[in-house]
């Protein structure tokens, strides 16, 4: 870290300390390389994401809400069997999708989350 004493510098040594450390062999071309490869990694799982998302919504939309309740169910069976679900994070999952839902799909969700936290 610098010591950097000039008042129009204030934050420098702040900015330090969220630095990458770089190595001395390391040039400047595969740095952007690198970046621009790991933007493009991202964008790619982005788009993959959002394709599952748009076959899930898909075939819950043919299938009905039926199936899709029976899908959690075992998938939260399953995650809890394996211990890689708590009842905390089913509860923050319930929490941050209940504003995106009228009042009718909230009180089944509720409902829904009094049966999965009993598993």
């Amino acid at each position: 870290m610098s010591n950097n004493q000039d008042p129009r510098n204030i934050f420098v040594n702040q900015r330090e300390q969220y630095t990458e450390p770089k190595s001395v062999d390391e040039q400047p071309q595969q740095q952007g390389t690198s970046k621009q490869t790991h933007k493009t990694q991202t964008q790619d799982d982005y788009q993959a994401r959002v394709d599952e998302m748009k076959r899930l919504a898909s075939k819950y939309e043919r299938e009905g809400e039926g199936q899709l309740v029976r899908d959690i169910v075992t998938n939260v069976i399953e995650q809890k069997a394996r211990g890689n679900l708590t009842n905390d994070q089913l509860i923050a999952f319930a929490k941050r999708v209940s504003p995106l839902l009228n009042a009718e799909q909230r009180t089944r969700l509720n409902g829904l989350l009094e049966e999965l936290l009993k598993l």
